[in-house]
C-alpha cells in the first residue's frame, strides 16, 4: 500500500523532507480533483442505514465523490475525519474503480456501476479495510511519520498524548486515524489503558516483567 500511495504523493510534488518549511498535510481535495480529475460534491445522503452513518459514497461512473451534506458540521468540526472520508474514497476508486476500468473497454465503462459508501461503522467488508489502509497510508506516508515518531523519541524521554494530538494537528488527520497507522508501522504502541509505548513488543516485555 505504501509503495502506491508513494506514487500518488510524488506525482502531486508532495515532499517527505522536512528540509525545507517542515513537513505538512497532504493536500487529498486537490489530489482527487486535479489529479484524479473527480469532483467532490456536498449533497444529502441517506442519513443512517442498518450498517451505520453513511458519511460519504463515490459514484464511479459519474466520477464524484458525494460527502454527506447531513455530516458537513461534524466534518467541519472534525477536519481529520473529513480529510481521512475523502481519502477513504479516493482508495475505492485506486483500488477498486481503476482495477475494473482497466480490465475493460471505454464502451464497457457504463458496467462499473458499483457505488461505495463510506459509514461510520459497520461490519466491514475486506475492500472497505482496504481503502481504510490506502487513507491512512496517504495522509500519513511512512517515510514522513516514522521521522517525526524517531524525532519526538530523541527529543523527549515519553512521547505523551499532548504529542500525538500536534501531530493530528499538523497533518490534519484525527487521533484514531495517527494510532491506528503508528500501529501499523510498530512505531508506537497505546494499550487499552492508554499508555503510550515505544512498540508493540516493549509492552508485550513490559506485561511480562509484571507477571
Amino acid at each position: 500500500m505504501d509503495i502506491i500511495t508513494g506514487r500518488i504523493l510524488e506525482q502531486a510534488g508532495y515532499s517527505m523532507s522536512p528540509e525545507a518549511n517542515g513537513f505538512s498535510a497532504v493536500p487529498i481535495d486537490e489530489i482527487i480533483e486535479f489529479q484524479y480529475n473527480l469532483d467532490i460534491l456536498w449533497d444529502k445522503i441517506d442519513c443512517f442505514s442498518k450498517d451505520g452513518l453513511v458519511m460519504a459514497a463515490i459514484m464511479p461512473t459519474e466520477r464524484t465523490i458525494i460527502m454527506n451534506d447531513t455530516c458537513k458540521s461534524l466534518f467541519e468540526e472534525k477536519i481529520g475525519t473529513m480529510h481521512f472520508t475523502m481519502a477513504h474514497e479516493l482508495g475505492h476508486w485506486v483500488l477498486h474503480v481503476e482495477d475494473k476500468l482497466n480490465q475493460q473497454t471505454a464502451l464497457a465503462f457504463q458496467e462499473v456501476e458499483d457505488v461505495y459508501y463510506c459509514r461510520s461503522f459497520s461490519k466491514k467488508p475486506p475492500e472497505e479495510f482496504q481503502a481504510d489502509m490506502f487513507a491512512g497510508s496517504l495522509l500519513l506516508p511512512r517515510p514522513v511519520i516514522t521521522s517525526v515518531i524517531e524525532t519526538l523519541k530523541d527529543e523527549n524521554h515519553q512521547i505523551k498524548f499532548s504529542h500525538l494530538y500536534r501531530i493530528c494537528d499538523l497533518f490534519k488527520v484525527s487521533i484514531s486515524a495517527l494510532k491506528v497507522r503508528l500501529h501499523t508501522l510498530n512505531l508506537l504502541y497505546i494499550d487499552k489503558d492508554g499508555s503510550i509505548h515505544n512498540s508493540k513488543e516493549d509492552y508485550q516485555g513490559q506485561m511480562k516483567l509484571t507477571l
